[in-house]
């Protein structure tokens, strides 16, 4: 049996590194295009009482075969994806954008586009190179007939997808300052694997934990540990999850490194002294944590390594589910110390405890963004999410219904959380605006827990 897990093991971690982001050679490059006017972009920078509205036709191909053609395709429609999802611009929808004739960015026919209501067209040309593929993009202005944006990508094919990611948080950042998230991954729970197995009821409880970009493609299998892994953590680098798992009998934290061979378990539980929930703090040098040393949880912090193990907590209540602030300084959780569960903050040290939340049943599941925290709150008939704000303790609830919604995750923005529901009757990742809006499936497959978003 050990063989066994150890080739599977090594094989998983083959797989993934194949796909790692950090390989000596870059999956994407970037370059700056010579005729780019940056002084309009500097002009047309600050925000207006509407949003900027943009076009993006199909991508042109030079001397393409099929694969390529396909590829055109994919990164465009990728990439319109992913600058709507940011709501930066208001997007000229793709069945009018296939209305106006493909031309290169000196010949766009602009009195068309204009008739569309876009101040911006975004062009691409798509064309083989020695390298793999190279994708030329520029932001044209209707008005001005300019560039207010241009650069040169090189990825593979295989890459392309990524390459469209690459495009959307480099022009949000160039044209608004904002860090974008298309590069970024959801990590989850799921019984897909089980289900799809039968077999037993044992069999069918078993959960392994995935990721997926943060649109929900690619989603692909980490754990392959036949047992019950659950609540997967990110670290700061997107080079490995925390997570815990019932695979030593009793329930443990682990961490996988994604993509080289590496499990470690930093905690060294036993039966007596379980430990659950990590998180990964914000610099990746150590994990908070819950201990249920003789069924009494607390809050731990510890060196990734394992080392210099620390109790912030000290209550006879249940301490649990600890998330830390963006800045490493505090850490929040959840305790029934006030006869419900709450939310309450402490310091990364240590120290007293400052009540967050009064919900009139039960509050669980922080999660920290940079000036609020959201949560799962109990209501009746389910459960919904919402977010307290720090520095005023303002509760704003962000869902209400249909099913239940809980265990919400932060993009490292803090513009969108993905979060469980049961809307579409089983248990769902789904993806909303942070303010309740635009609520978008991410799951299909199984039932999945547990969301964690990426920092990278």
């Amino acid at each position: 049996m050990r063989t066994v897990f150890l080739c599977v093991t090594t094989l998983l971690g083959a797989t993934l590194a194949a796909w790692s982001p950090s390989a000596a050679m870059p999956e994407v490059t970037s370059a700056p295009l010579d005729i780019q006017q940056t002084e309009l972009s500097v002009t047309i920078d600050g925000r207006s009482a509407r949003l900027p509205r943009l076009g993006v036709p199909a991508f042109s191909v030079v001397g393409g075969d099929a694969e390529l053609q396909g590829a055109a395709r994919t990164m465009g429609d990728v990439l319109w994806k992913d600058l709507e999802f940011e709501r930066e611009f208001r997007m000229i929808s793709q069945a009018t954008a296939a209305s106006i004739p493909v031309a290169p960015a000196d010949a766009l026919p602009y009195d068309l586009w204009n008739q569309t209501g876009a101040d911006d067209v975004l062009v691409g040309v798509v064309q083989r190179v020695e390298a793999g593929v190279q994708v030329e993009i520029r932001v044209m202005n209707v008005e001005r007939k300019v560039s207010t944006f241009g650069k040169r990508y090189t990825c593979s094919v295989r890459s392309i997808r990524l390459c469209a990611h690459t495009v959307s948080d480099e022009l949000h950042k160039e044209r608004f300052g904002l860090d974008g998230v298309a590069r970024t991954r959801l990590a989850f729970t799921s019984d897909r694997d089980g289900e799809r197995m039968g077999g037993t009821i044992e069999e069918r409880s078993i959960k392994e934990i995935y990721i997926a970009d943060y649109d929900g493609y690619g989603q692909r299998r980490v754990t392959v540990r036949g047992s019950l892994n659950l609540a997967p953590a990110w670290a700061p680098d997107g080079r490995a999850i925390a997570y815990q798992s019932h695979q030593s009998g009793f329930v443990d934290v682990y961490v996988q490194k994604l993509y080289e061979v590496g499990l470690t378990r930093p905690a060294r539980g036993t039966d007596r002294s379980q430990n659950f929930l990590p998180k990964f703090s914000p610099d990746g040098t150590h994990i908070a944590f819950s201990n249920s040393s003789d069924s009494n949880w607390e809050i731990y912090v510890m060196k990734v390594d394992g080392t210099d193990r620390r109790r912030l907590t000290s209550h006879p209540g249940t301490d649990s589910s600890p998330t830390w602030s963006p800045n490493g300084q505090q850490i929040a959780f959840t305790s029934d110390r006030s006869g419900s569960n709450q939310i309450y903050v402490v310091s990364a040290d240590g120290g007293p405890v400052t009540k967050m939340t009064s919900e009139p049943r039960k509050a669980d599941r922080p999660t920290w963004a940079l000036d609020y925290i959201a949560y799962s709150a109990e209501v009746p008939g389910g459960v919904d999410i919402k977010k307290v704000t720090v520095g005023t303790r303002q509760v704003t609830e962000l869902t209400s219904g249909p099913g239940s919604n809980e265990s919400p995750t932060i993009s490292p923005n803090g513009r969108h959380i993905a979060f469980v529901t049961t809307r579409w009757g089983k248990e769902q990742i789904a993806v909303m605006d942070a303010d309740g809006r635009n609520v978008r499936q991410i799951t299909s497959s199984g039932n999945n827990r547990y969301p964690s978003w990426s920092n990278r």
